[in-house]
């Protein structure tokens, strides 16, 4: 009821409704919005919200840099009110140009198939002559939305990889089947699949031969100048300082990380976990429960974790699994050690011989304490920035123009 503070689920007629509105531009931005024939020859960026995830930042950064190259770039959005829509828009470069499908609608389902139906009507008026999936779980609407467009008009499609198709807790055979095969379907919609690494375009080849020809790495903007500027490292005494960042979700498995960090000797070191969500009352009662409370600091989501990265002694990530994880290469590129779990397909050839740094198997907490025990005892030296490097901002525009120009002249 209007008026009475009661949220309703949208219907699928106001959404029809909403769909056949002008496209009108980002609420409360001054992004211009994605117009009738704006992105003419340009590139069409999709997410499902602006929140605090990796991939989103990753596509604003690619946003500018195409920009930056003089290329026509837009943003569709599936729904508004993503928990980092600001933080994340003021990244962008005022002249890119930004939409959305609609506010949220209670149903991650309801605002896909909307979605699905937004970006069809969106990339027939806007003209992209590429549209781009932001990550994996865009791939299967953004290819569902462009499927049935007649092959003259379809703009080329790209999707950016960012988890595994097959994930630790896919442990049955038939949910390995079934994830499988939902990723054959979803490649099959796509012209070209940018992966994070070497390593995962190996492993997605494998499983999809017939596909593997459109497998190609392309590095991720994480690494910033700043980041790798030299800088004066604060000298401090005391208890060492363990740090990660991290959405406080099931998969980023907070829990083991406390549960090694209770066993860590010596006991007067300190954890601070930046970031939140939705398992943080757990997270605490389990700190609590283990009595390392007074010894966890969990500050809640920064703009900015690069002060955070420069004090701290080693970064830990506790994952099941990622795709390439930013945080690790921040940390590197801060010259950070690195403790981390298997969860990532490049973490051994990237990490694995580096002075401080460890890979751990899934799930093993006492495996875990150790490498960190080993870490903070080690009197190893060596640069770490090196390794970051590659996965700086020039190096990262460069290897998605290298994939994508080609795309573009096409057309």
């Amino acid at each position: 009821m209007a008026g009475s503070g009661v949220w309703q689920r949208p219907s699928f007629n106001q959404c029809d409704r909403d769909l056949n509105r002008p496209l009108a531009k980002f609420p409360g931005t001054a992004h211009p919005p994605i117009a009738d024939g704006s992105l003419d020859g340009g590139i069409l960026i999709t997410i499902h919200r602006l929140s605090h995830g990796g991939a989103d930042r990753v596509a604003m950064h690619l946003a500018n840099g195409f920009a930056r190259d003089g290329i026509a770039v837009g943003i569709a959005v599936l729904r508004s009110g993503g928990e980092g829509e600001q933080s994340l828009l003021d990244l962008l470069d005022p002249g890119i140009r930004v939409g959305h499908a609609g506010a949220p609608m209670g149903s991650r389902h309801l605002e896909l198939v909307r979605g699905a139906r937004y970006l069809r009507r969106l990339t027939a008026t806007a003209r992209p002559a590429v549209v781009m999936a932001s990550s994996n779980n865009m791939g299967l609407v953004t290819g569902l939305a462009l499927r049935g467009q007649k092959v003259g008009g379809r703009p080329k499609t790209v999707m950016k990889t960012t988890n595994p198709v097959i994930r630790p807790g896919d442990r049955s055979d038939l949910r390995k089947l079934y994830r499988r095969r939902l990723y054959g379907f979803v490649f099959g919609n796509f012209d070209h699949i940018l992966t994070l690494s070497a390593e995962e375009c190996d492993v997605l080849a494998k499983l999809y031969p017939r596909q593997s020809g459109k497998f190609q790495v392309a590095t991720n903007p994480y690494v910033t100048h700043e980041m790798l500027r030299d800088y004066d490292r604060p000298r401090r005494s005391g208890p060492a300082t363990i740090l990660t960042l991290a959405r406080m979700m099931p998969q980023k498995r907070l829990d083991l990380l406390l549960a090694a960090f209770a066993r860590v000797q010596p006991a007067d070191c300190k954890l601070v976990i930046v970031g939140d969500g939705p398992e943080r009352p757990r997270l605490e009662a389990l700190a609590h429960s283990l009595g390392i409370a007074d010894r966890v600091n969990m500050p809640g989501f920064v703009d900015d974790a690069l002060p955070w990265l420069r004090t701290a002694d080693l970064f830990a990530l506790s994952s099941d699994y990622e795709g390439l994880p930013a945080v690790v290469l921040e940390a590197l590129a801060c010259n950070v050690p690195v403790v981390t779990t298997d969860s990532f397909d490049a973490a051994r050839s990237m990490i694995a011989d580096a002075p401080r740094c460890a890979v751990v198997p899934h799930g093993d907490v006492d495996g875990f304490a150790r490498a960190i025990e080993q870490s903070l005892a080690s009197r190893a030296e060596g640069d770490l920035r090196h390794i970051a490097r590659s996965y700086g901002f020039d190096a990262a525009f460069a290897s998605h123009l290298d994939a994508l120009r080609p795309l573009l002249q096409s057309n």
